[in-house]
């Protein structure tokens, strides 16, 4: 049973259920250490703190910022979340987001979807906008059932219409991976690079997956080049002061971890695990066969201890940690 779960999204972004709710659930599951780590926002931090004090679990302050490179995700853990940069830099990235949904709503609508900006504002209720809440504003709109037909979870709609390769998916400029390292530093953070096989894969058919071979026999070379392009990128954010990985996540197959653990101890980085919940309940499998998380703490390890992790993530949020006032 897993203790810990340090990716965790709420109503602030992208989440289905309140910071008080995700750690209700996190004591129900036994965690005894979590981290709130919403989309570019840390608006759900101050609530998950008070209730971790209420429910006994420990709650660390914490956020993923959305960077440019890769489309590439970065954890930021033990953050002040009134740092005025880190809240400058956040309001800029709520209103790019603001902007490009407002957009895919447009393409929603060209497809046939019957949704409209007021229908997603709801769905948000003053959180930062983002992919699941126009997906539920479909959802809940009664002229788009038989359009639907099968689909009825904001997953499945995202996996079918609003993933990044899809026309009706609006991109937007987002940080440079080096700027939200400096950012997360200079607030007083720890900044690990957030699941990051899943960015490495070129879309593949089901059955195409049960003939990728381990890490250790691929080459430099096409489809097996995946591990390879993670290093070098790897050693870029290294270059940048990332400070460690997210070896254990539901997107990552064991063969993922294997090699991520390799590469967490070959540049002596830190490791985490987070189960990057959204909402309870069960989900269709992803391109490669994965299932998201359906409760918090959900992801498995393939045998790799977790021990040292907390222990490891306290030793370096104490020395990055601003001195009062600062």
């Amino acid at each position: 049973m897993n203790t810990i779960d340090l990716q965790i999204q709420t109503t602030a972004s992208d989440g289905k259920h309140t910071p008080r709710e995700v750690v209700a659930m996190a004591q129900d599951e036994k965690l005894e250490t979590i981290a709130i780590t919403d989309h570019d926002t840390v608006s759900g931090v101050e609530e998950g703190v008070r209730a971790g004090e209420e429910f006994g679990v420990r709650v660390i302050p914490g956020i993923e910022i959305s960077v440019e490179e890769r489309g590439a995700h970065i954890l930021g853990y033990g953050i002040d979340c009134k740092n005025e940069a880190l809240l400058a830099e956040l309001e800029k990235s709520k209103q790019g987001r603001i902007e490009g949904a407002r957009k895919m709503v447009e393409n929603l609508k060209n497809a046939g979807f019957v949704v409209e900006w007021e229908d997603v504002v709801r769905e948000a209720t003053g959180a930062v906008v983002a992919r699941p809440h126009l997906a539920r504003a479909v959802l809940n709109r009664i002229e788009n059932k038989e359009k639907l037909g099968k689909i009825s979870t904001s997953h499945d709609f995202i996996q079918k219409y609003l993933t990044d390769d899809n026309p009706n998916y609006v991109r937007r400029t987002h940080i440079a991976a080096k700027d939200a390292i400096t950012l997360i530093r200079e607030a007083g953070g720890v900044a690990i690079w957030s699941h990051p096989a899943i960015h490495f894969y070129p879309v593949r058919s089901k059955s195409s997956l049960a003939t990728i071979t381990p890490y250790d026999d691929r080459t430099s070379d096409g489809v097996e080049g995946d591990y390879a392009e993670l290093e070098e990128f790897l050693r870029q954010l290294i270059d940048w002061e990332i400070e460690g990985l997210e070896v254990f996540n539901p997107s990552h197959s064991e063969d993922d971890v294997e090699f991520i653990e390799s590469l967490a101890a070959k540049y002596k980085l830190l490791r985490t695990a987070g189960s990057d919940f959204h909402e309870k309940g069960d989900h269709a499998p992803d391109a490669r066969g994965l299932h998201s998380a359906r409760a918090v703490g959900d992801y498995d390890t393939y045998g790799f201890s977790t021990e040292d992790i907390i222990s490891n993530l306290d030793s370096a949020m104490a020395q990055h940690a601003l001195p009062r006032g600062g």
